[in-house]
């Protein structure tokens, strides 16, 4: 829950601070990274339990 309260001010003090194409820039960026560590961890835990099972 913390993480989810800390990435909400992150995304927020961008869009406060920043020009408006900067934060769109920067907010993509910041998700697609996001979407990448989900996709990474779903490639890890996917096999091991597969194994398990």
């Amino acid at each position: 829950m913390n993480f989810l309260r800390l990435l909400n001010k992150i995304f927020w003090s961008i869009w406060k601070d920043c020009t408006p194409l900067q934060a769109a820039l920067l907010t993509s960026i910041m998700l697609i990274i996001i979407l990448v560590l989900i996709f990474s961890l779903v490639q890890v835990i996917v096999p091991f339990t597969y194994i398990a099972i």
